[in-house]
């Protein structure tokens, strides 16, 4: 039975080794294509009006991958107060409707017991010992996804020699996803900031300014929601970190140890002031990395959202005051279908002279302290 799963920016290498771990034969997995403008119109010709627009640009990514063979469609979602739990169920309905008969797991991770039995149910004849221990692997390399990416959002903003920083983040990135124990996951991921530091040639004339993207997590995630705004951060002197993490809901060992604060808990303590609810998505922990980076002496945010994204537009209704009470800068990025790059890249660009020019009258004519990523990395 062909295999599918959405795709999720950088994290698309994540699921498709989940299939390749549980050695599902390699022409049984049907890889989503990266999304574009034609992706998102198909899943909103096809999708309720009040779906936010990640349901829509899934929704269009998937039906292009039942298209080339796949009828069994593992997609995230589960139990919650975001619309995110409702993706499975609605887009089976859509599939039904549209003559396609496709088989969906939701994998909600509120539900362990029924995760493995999905995960072991698809794999080559694996025990639930052993499909524990595929799962195991995937959330360690998460680590290092998120730790690669942060990299390169760093680095990307200093390289002396553009391209220097993606050629080096895609040469780790083949490493990982080809060592297949945990303890060699866990020792690369000790290698990997001395890779880019010692393969990347660093233009000490920069200064970056730090920027902190927050907001829902496919929107900050996923590239073509959010027109590579990590990027474009880079390509203006800024070196950006993102907020948000797939590790708030696959960080077992977390989860379980007493001892160990998970990085969403940090951040909703920090808002609870001015948020006191989880009120589902990201958007308590929106407002809380805002403050926490702010007294990290941070410049500025990005707030990311898509347009009808109730958790966020709750938080964007507190962040003005956030913005007043701790001097902290965020400017409000609503992402949709109709999304224009020019207008996007404006806004940018006057929000990092803003930055700039604040910065100057904070140092009041002295030259601000060197950026390095030992300064910048603050996990």
């Amino acid at each position: 039975m062909p295999v599918t799963y959405p795709y999720f920016g950088s994290l698309t290498l994540l699921f498709k080794s989940v299939f390749q771990e549980l050695e599902v034969p390699e022409e049984n997995i049907i890889e989503p294509t990266p999304p574009n403008k034609e992706t998102i119109t198909r899943g909103s010709k096809h999708s309720p009006e009040w779906m936010c627009t990640p349901f829509k640009l899934c929704l269009g990514s998937l039906l292009d991958s039942i298209e080339r063979g796949a009828d069994h469609v593992f997609q995230i979602g589960g139990i919650g107060t975001c619309r995110a739990s409702c993706y499975g169920p609605v887009q089976r309905v859509i599939c039904k409707d549209l003559g396609y008969t496709v088989k969906y797991t939701n994998i909600d991770y509120h539900k362990p017991i029924e995760m493995i039995k999905d995960f072991k149910e698809i794999s080559n004849g694996f025990s639930t010992l052993k499909t524990i221990g595929v799962l195991r692997k995937i959330w360690t390399k998460n680590y290092s996804i998120d730790l690669i990416e942060n990299l390169i959002n760093f680095y990307r903003a200093v390289e002396a020699v553009e391209d220097t920083t993606d050629n080096v983040a895609a040469k780790v990135y083949e490493k990982l996803f080809k060592l297949r124990k945990v303890r060699e996951v866990k020792k690369f991921h000790k290698e990997i900031p001395a890779i880019f530091k010692n393969e990347i040639e660093v233009d000490e004339s920069i200064i970056p300014l730090k920027v902190g993207v927050i907001g829902e997590i496919y929107a900050v995630l996923e590239p073509m929601l959010h027109l590579d705004l990590y990027r474009r951060l880079n390509k203006l002197g800024v070196a950006a970190r993102c907020g948000v993490s797939l590790k708030k809901f696959s960080d077992i060992p977390a989860k379980i140890n007493p001892f160990k604060k998970e990085y969403y808990k940090v951040y909703r303590k920090e808002a609870r002031p001015y948020m006191q609810e989880y009120i589902g998505g990201d958007g308590q922990e929106s407002i809380g990395t805002t403050i926490f980076l702010k007294k990290k002496g941070w410049d500025g945010m990005v707030h990311v959202w898509p347009f009808s994204c109730i958790p966020e537009l709750s938080a964007q209704n507190i962040i003005p005051s956030i913005t007043k009470e701790y001097d902290m800068p965020v400017l409000p990025m609503i992402v949709d279908e109709q999304t224009g790059e020019a207008g996007y890249q404006t806004r940018l660009e006057a929000f990092v002279d803003m930055l700039h020019l604040k910065r100057e009258q904070r140092l009041g004519g002295k030259e601000p302290e060197k950026v390095t990523w030992e300064t910048f990395n603050y996990d």
